[in-house]
């Protein structure tokens, strides 16, 4: 339980509306999935379902925390492992929603998938869905017979701010980093001081998936200011001289593509 739950659960027996952190948290997370109002559905492609028939997913509880799990029909044999965390600016999201790219992963790689749904801010903040990912990571390896073979190689993966958690949950591993082959960061969020780059002041504004009032709500609601430098808020920050193999995609009309460039030339630094 974090600092501030206490508090904010007793706000929510005496009062109603619950404090106003939690409902806009609402609101974002009712409409995440798109526009309630549009009646376009011929417009929405075929789901991952039927574009990645040879997957198969199934639901498991690891210490409380649900996951998906992602496993190729016609692969056997010690398949690897990709730890997946999901988008959304640690207050929305889930795993339904990156059903696409984990089906992806699994079915392209022969990779088995296991999506965390981590815990969300504002109800938890840093570093909850840190730890929560942590644990599902520990779980995985230290169970991997469930999963068809032992010291299986490991990659971590996420977007946005699951791509945050990825790098932040490797270099926050100790006995177990040397499993982590590699990372895959989807359009990371790498800084919390997203006014220090060119990319946000530019295109923030008038973002369309991302924009500056969505990324000022959800970083406040995940972290405090007296922490945005800490390298496992902001992975900037971090000793970036032993990473993985890593790769970075974003796109250039993404508010956070600066960062990636940022980390490509602080890894690059570090070598």
């Amino acid at each position: 339980m974090t600092s501030a739950e206490p508090l904010n659960n007793l706000i929510g027996k005496i009062r109603k509306p619950a404090p106003l952190r939690e409902l806009i948290a609402a609101c974002l997370r009712s409409i995440h999935m798109g526009d309630p109002f549009s009646s376009d559905q011929g417009a929405l492609p075929k789901p991952p379902s039927v574009l990645f028939e040879e997957v198969q997913v199934t639901e498991d509880t690891m210490d409380g925390i649900r996951c998906a799990v992602y496993m190729p029909m016609k692969s056997s044999g010690r398949l690897p492992l990709v730890l997946y965390m999901h988008g959304g600016g640690f207050v929305v999201g889930c795993s339904e929603d990156t059903d696409y790219v984990t089906r992806m992963l699994c079915q392209s790689n022969k990779a088995a998938v296991l999506s965390v749904n981590y815990r969300l801010a504002p109800e938890t903040i840093f570093p909850g869905a840190l730890i929560d990912c942590e644990r599902v990571l520990e779980l995985a390896i230290s169970e991997s017979t469930a999963f068809g073979n032992d010291s299986r190689p490991i990659y971590l993966a996420g977007d946005s701010a699951g791509a945050n958690l990825a790098i932040s949950l490797y270099l926050r591993l100790q006995k177990n980093r040397a499993l982590v082959k590699g990372l895959i960061l989807l359009a990371p969020w790498l800084d919390m001081q997203v006014e220090n780059y060119d990319s946000y002041n530019r295109l923030a504004p008038t973002g369309v998936i991302l924009d500056a009032a969505f990324l000022s709500y959800a970083r406040a609601a995940y972290v405090g200011f007296e922490q945005w430098k800490d390298p496992s808020v902001s992975p900037l920050f971090s000793n970036l001289t032993d990473l993985p193999p890593t790769i970075v995609l974003s796109g250039t009309e993404d508010p956070l593509v600066d960062k990636a460039f940022a980390l490509k030339q602080r890894a690059t630094d570090s070598d």
